[in-house]
């Protein structure tokens, strides 16, 4: 076999690696600004469905415990807390308003693993409307609590209910104190 024969593939495959990979990066550079507005959009859109009383928040600068990832003061006193509890397919991030009374104004599941059909219906209004107005202890019915859980989704149902209180605890604990 000659080297030319090995060289020549070798350096035609280095060029066109080299050009795919700049094509990337200049990608990457350019969408990386309209992609990091347009979460910020979704961030805001979100944190306002569940806490539709405020106009503005402001992520707090504390230390999030258990399944909590985020904390916001919202402008009219209230709060509104990201956690992410396990469910039945994994991760169930929820995002929580809690108002300065220490009572739910919103919850939203923002995103999940969960089975389609089944877990994933805790992203329905008629299961995620029941938490508005609670306070105190949030649990399904099963449990004790006044929560319907999803049909068939028992486990999902409590790591949302879970988060929730996780956000009714942190504010019961820390509300006053920010």
């Amino acid at each position: 076999m000659n080297t030319q024969e090995v060289v020549k593939p070798a350096v035609v495959l280095l060029l066109i690696s080299a050009v795919a990979a700049a094509c990337l990066g200049v990608v990457s550079e350019v969408t990386k600004e309209p992609i990091a507005i347009q979460n910020e959009k979704t961030l805001n859109e979100s944190m306002q469905a569940v806490m539709p009383e405020a106009s503005s928040f402001e992520q707090l600068d504390v230390e999030p415990t258990g399944t909590i990832t985020a904390i916001y003061q919202a402008d009219n006193g209230g709060y509104v807390i990201t956690t992410e509890p396990s469910g039945f397919g994994g991760v169930v991030a929820t995002m929580v308003g809690i108002d300065a009374d220490g009572v739910i104004t919103g919850l939203r599941v923002t995103s999940h693993s969960e089975t389609p059909g089944l877990g994933a219906k805790a992203t329905e209004p008629s299961f995620y409307e029941q938490f508005v107005g609670k306070s105190g202890s949030v649990t399904v019915t099963k449990d004790g609590g006044e929560i319907v859980p999803i049909t068939s989704s028992t486990i999902t149902s409590r790591a949302v209910c879970s988060g929730a209180q996780e956000a009714l605890d942190w504010v019961a604990e820390n509300g006053g104190a920010n």
